[in-house]
């Protein structure tokens, strides 16, 4: 080897070394950048589990005022907790900071629960959530266990809804109403019921029912029942139109055939026609079901013509109801859907209306929701009618 060479093959081995050592410590500082990135991981981990708990354990307070023997909604506070390191390393310590707001016009507030801790590096890290927790008293929440069912207790003005919006309230926690203009019979209801609780006989004529007092109430009697109302419309095109129907409307009573239990008096019916608004030609009638005594009654309401005939002829008239399937059950197999027989009714009965229609023609159908009212409040409601009479 030519002296001027000789050392090469030493130089070079060192320089292997040094390389090799640069290759080594990037791979430690890569172990340990991958270990801090895992324990920073468990440690968000545990962070949001820890915040996730402690906004469960806001959610169930049992009193809504501060209270030292139980959670309270009322509780805003700073605590910590000390959690150890699940690989056996030293314990982190995390500080659990929750703020709580009102929201302006709500019973609720707006809870952010943010969890700090420090780091393996020693950086500051945090993880937060919100939510808005409602502030209503915790006995309430069995009201969830429970399925609702009939209909609720006000309405409109405050009323049951099963009272007629025409009524007269008369102040005392009841309300009374004219089932015929110019007559001297009124019925009174319960605003929180609904139920027919007096007949009175002897109104005067010339009380309209916005015009009723307690005092004009004369000549009545305890009777209790239920009402039974709805409107009856006549169609006047061929195939006739349920949204239509502008007809007008010619004359006929309601009867009612119970069965059953029939210790109560017998059923009393209205009918009143209106002809006021040239666009929406009806008749009204409000039957009133004195009720025997297990308070409900069963039956059939039909129409009796006056001057006119029922039938599927040329000339006779088709009887249909309109009828929806509320509930989706593929029948109509509740009361309130308006059935071809009533069972067992409970309470009042709204909107049970009827359609007459040419007698050769058949009831029609229409889609399952129609907009009636093309107006800025459309008004959707299923038209579909069955056949009622003959």
């Amino acid at each position: 080897m030519p002296h001027s060479q000789r050392g090469i093959t030493l130089i070079e081995a060192l320089l292997s070394f040094v390389i090799l050592a640069f290759g080594m410590l990037g791979i430690a500082r890569l172990h340990v950048d991958l270990r801090a990135h895992a324990d920073l991981a468990r440690q968000r981990t545990d962070a949001t589990r820890i915040a996730g708990e402690d906004m469960e354990r806001l959610r169930a307070f049992s009193v809504l005022g501060s209270s030292g023997a139980a959670p309270s909604y009322a509780a805003i506070a700073t605590a910590s907790i000390e959690v150890a390191d699940s690989t056996g390393g030293a314990a982190t310590r995390y500080t659990i900071e929750r703020h709580v707001a009102t929201i302006a016009g709500e019973q609720a507030a707006d809870v952010a629960v943010v969890v700090h801790w420090t780091d393996r590096r020693d950086g500051a890290q945090h993880a937060a959530l919100n939510s808005v927790i409602a502030r209503s008293d915790p006995v309430l929440a069995a009201a969830l266990t429970t399925a609702p069912s009939g209909t609720p207790v006000k309405g409109v003005l405050g009323r049951s809804p099963r009272i007629p919006l025409f009524a007269k309230d008369l102040g005392d926690g009841r309300s009374a109403f004219k089932p015929i203009a110019g007559s001297t019979v009124a019925f009174v209801q319960d605003n929180r019921s609904g139920l027919i609780t007096a007949r009175c006989t002897g109104v005067a004529t010339t009380l309209t029912t916005a015009a009723l007092t307690a005092a004009a109430l004369t000549g009545c009697d305890a009777a209790t029942g239920h009402l039974l109302s709805g409107t009856v419309r006549f169609a006047n095109t061929s195939p006739p139109d349920p949204a239509n129907a502008n007809a007008t409307p010619l004359p006929f009573d309601i009867v009612l055939a119970l069965s059953g239990d029939l210790a109560a008096p017998a059923p009393a019916c209205y009918t009143a026609v209106q002809l006021d608004n040239p666009e929406d030609r009806r008749s009204l009638y409000h039957c009133v079901v004195f009720v025997s005594k297990n308070g409900r009654w069963s039956g059939r309401s039909t129409l009796a013509p006056i001057g006119w005939r029922i039938g599927t002829a040329a000339g006779d008239y088709r009887v249909c109801r309109y009828s929806s399937d509320l509930d989706g059950s593929g029948a109509i197999d509740r009361n309130i859907e308006h059935p071809s027989t009533y069972l067992a009714v409970d309470s009042a009965l709204m909107q049970q209306n009827f359609l007459i229609v040419a007698g050769p023609d058949s009831c029609p159908t229409a889609a399952a929701r129609r907009v009636v009212d093309g107006g800025a409040g459309d008004v959707y409601a299923d038209l579909s009618t069955a056949q009622h009479q003959p």
